[in-house]
């Protein structure tokens, strides 16, 4: 059944309440207090965590630091107006950038993402920017997890 959707829900990060409209989808459940959006749950934590705090906290929900695989998965991250983590991290080896399920990062999603002297994990806000951080720096981050 298809069915038009309207999420509103009280965003912490920033204590205002924002729609996200969801034309001609149907999203399945999520856990309670996640965000349904193209068939994934998000949750914002206005918690600064570093880079492997955050990896944890999102682990122990069973979902992953934010992954962006799409211009499409964009849409979402154009409410968070602060840097948040995300589950991108530079592999010293072999100088890519990798997901944390090992995939390597599409060259033309950050087109504009570059550095000379990597950080090794990447922070992301609503203007598609991508920056590099230092892994142990404390930031509010973004656990994406599977429907249930």
């Amino acid at each position: 059944m298809v069915t038009i959707w309207s999420a509103v829900f009280l965003n912490s990060l920033f204590n205002q309440e924002v729609q996200i409209p969801l034309t001609e989808s149907y999203c399945g459940p999520c856990p309670k207090n996640w965000i349904c959006y193209k068939n994934n749950c998000y949750q914002f934590f206005n918690e600064s965590k570093n880079w492997y705090e955050s990896q944890a906290s999102c682990m122990s929900q069973n979902a992953s630091l934010l992954k962006v695989y799409s211009k499409e998965d964009q849409d979402l991250l154009k409410l968070v107006k602060s840097y948040h983590w995300m589950g991108l991290v530079h592999i010293p080896t072999n100088g890519s950038w990798q997901w944390e399920d090992g995939s390597i990062l599409s060259p033309n999603l950050f087109p504009f993402f570059s550095s000379e002297k990597p950080s090794n994990c990447i922070m992301h806000n609503s203007k598609s920017h991508a920056l590099d951080q230092l892994c142990r720096s404390k930031e509010n981050y973004i656990c994406k997890g599977q429907l249930i």
